[in-house]
C-alpha cells in the first residue's frame, strides 16, 4: 500500500511472520529499503511495481538497512532487476551483507565457539537457499542525503545496536523513518501478532543510544520490517517498550545468576518463559540480547566470566553477588 505520497510499504511473506519492504519514490529518484529473501523481488516486490504503475528503472538506490539474510536476501534478484541501481548498505555490516558465509559464520555463529549454541546444518542450508550476495557499491556510515525529488531529500541515520552497521532512513517530509530491525520491542511477532521470538538486538549500550535517539526526534510513521506500522502516539509506546524490555532482561539476569554461575546457554532456557510468551524453541534466540546484557555486567564489574570445560560460564561478583 502506499502509506503517504510516494511511500510504498510493500509486504511479502515470511513462512508465519511477514517481511516489510519500503519503496520511496520521487520524481527523479526511486529508493528501495531492503529487498527480502531470495524470492521476493520476483515474487512480491515486481509484481507491486506492475500493480501500481511504476517502472523498474525508477529504482535508482536499494538499501540493506543491516546485515540479516532476511534483509538482503534479494540482493542479487534485485540487482538483475534493476542493473543501474546504486546497491548500498552500513559500512560496519558490509563485510557480511558482501559474503554471506561471512554472515553465517560470524553474525549466527558467533556463540558455538565459547558457548555452544549454533544454528543447526538445516538452517544454515536454508540461509543458503534464501540469500544471494552481491558487491555493494557504498558503505554508508550516516548523514548521507539522498535527492529523491527537487523538494524531496531523505538522510541516513546510524541506528546501531541490533548489528553494529544497521542504519535507517529518515524522511523529514513526512516524518516518516525506516528502521528496519533497529529496534524490536519485547518480541519479534507472528503475522497474527503473537510472539514468535526474543527481540534479537545484540549490543546493549548502542541499542539504547538508538532507542534514546529515537525518543529525541519528531517522528509521526515508525516504519519496522516486522510490526505493524506505528504512528502517532504509538511510536513513543512501541520505543518505551522496548527499552523496558532491557530493564526486565537486567532484573531477571540479576535474579537467577544469584543462584549461581550459569552458561549462555543455562540462561536462555531459564529466562525464555519469563521474558515472553514465544515457544520455548524460540527461546534460544535469546542468546543475543542476554550476550550483550552479560558483557555490560563483566564491563562494570557486576559479573565475571570463567570457563566450565569448553564453555564460557557466568556469576555475580561483589555486591551483586550479596
Amino acid at each position: 500500500m502506499e502509506l503517504a505520497p510516494g511511500i510504498h510499504r510493500i509486504v511479502a511473506p515470511l513462512g508465519e511472520r511477514f517481511n516489510a519492504l519500503y519503496l520511496l519514490l520521487g520524481d527523479r529518484a526511486g529508493l528501495l529499503v531492503d529487498t527480502g529473501l531470495a524470492p521476493d523481488p520476483r515474487g512480491t516486490l515486481l509484481p507491486y511495481l506492475d500493480r501500481a504503475g511504476i517502472a523498474p528503472e525508477r529504482i535508482r538506490y536499494v538499501l540493506n538497512t543491516h546485515s540479516d539474510f532476511d534483509h538482503t536476501g534479494g540482493n542479487r534478484s534485485v540487482r538483475e532487476a534493476f542493473p543501474a541501481a546504486v546497491m548500498m548498505c552500513g559500512e560496519l555490516d558490509r563485510p557480511m551483507i558482501e559474503d554471506l558465509e561471512a554472515m553465517i559464520g560470524r553474525r549466527y555463529g558467533e556463540f558455538a565457539a565459547d558457548h555452544g549454541l549454533d544454528d543447526a546444518e538445516s538452517t544454515k542450508a536454508f540461509i543458503r537457499e534464501q540469500a544471494g550476495s552481491v558487491p555493494m557499491d557504498v558503505g554508508l556510515v550516516g548523514g548521507e542525503r539522498i535527492r529523491l525529488a527537487d523538494d524531496w531529500v531523505v538522510e541516513i541515520v546510524h541506528t546501531p545496536g541490533h548489528s553494529w552497521g544497521s542504519v535507517s532512513v529518515w524522511d523529514p517530509r513526512h516524518r516518516a523513518l525506516m528502521i528496519g530491525d533497529a529496534v524490536l520491542w519485547n518480541a519479534v511477532l507472528l503475522t497474527d501478532g503473537g510472539p514468535a521470538f526474543p527481540p534479537t538486538y545484540r549490543y546493549l549500550p548502542t541499542y539504547l543510544a538508538t532507542i534514546g535517539r529515537l525518543e529525541a526526534m519528531d517522528i509521526e510513521w515508525l516504519l519496522t520490517s516486522h510490526y505493524p506500522v506505528r504512528r502517532g502516539p504509538e511510536v513513543a509506546e512501541f520505543l518505551a517498550e522496548s527499552r523496558a524490555f532491557t530493564e526486565r532482561v537486567d532484573a531477571a539476569l540479576a535474579a537467577e545468576l544469584v543462584a549461581g554461575p550459569r552458561t549462555l546457554g543455562e540462561l536462555t532456557v531459564a529466562l525464555g518463559p519469563r521474558l515472553g510468551g514465544w515457544p520455548d524453541a524460540a527461546s534460544q534466540y535469546l542468546c543475543y540480547p542476554l550476550l550483550g546484557h552479560l558483557e555490560r555486567m563483566v564491563e562494570f564489574g557486576r559479573a565475571g566470566v570463567r570457563r566450565r570445560a569448553d564453555l564460557a560460564e557466568y556469576t555475580l561478583v561483589g555486591e551483586a553477588a550479596s
